[in-house]
């Protein structure tokens, strides 16, 4: 038997696996700490709950529409006009703000002024709306 080295003259290379198990190693612990640390996708909260049933107020998820009309047949408060939303109707300052005072905030209010309607009922409007408490007032002109 002969228990020698086969060929003294050639030189045999071999891969360094202690390297290779190390890497190895490496990326199995950072997958299981990149797993772990990660919540879990069922954890995640979504945008529309399902536990809410039944509809919402119509109101609340749009703004209410203020139109300034001229007032029939002239007689109107000060400034010849009347403000119509929904079918409320009111023609002075006070009786607008006690109708803008009992609605939601929230979505705003778009305020449509006739063509016909002196500029100082338009300011009314506008200006009662912010009093109120209308953080978000839009205005249209024309009809």
């Amino acid at each position: 038997m002969k228990f020698g080295r086969a060929n003294d003259g050639e030189y045999i290379m071999r891969l360094p696996l202690v390297a290779l198990i190390d890497v190895v190693l490496f990326l199995l612990l950072y997958f299981l700490i990149a797993g772990t640390l990660a919540s879990p996708e069922s954890s995640l909260s979504a945008t529309t709950t399902p536990d809410r049933k039944g509809g919402g107020r119509g109101n609340a998820l749009t703004a209410q529409v203020l139109k300034v009309e001229p007032a029939m047949g002239g007689a109107g408060g000060g400034s010849g006009a009347r403000f119509v939303i929904g079918a409320r109707v009111s023609t002075d300052r006070a009786g607008l703000r006690e109708v803008l005072s009992s609605l939601p905030k929230d979505a705003g209010i778009v305020i449509k002024v006739s063509d016909d309607v002196a500029i100082a009922a338009a300011a009314t409007a506008l200006q009662v709306a912010r009093d109120v408490g209308f953080s978000k007032v839009s205005y249209v002109a024309g009809n």
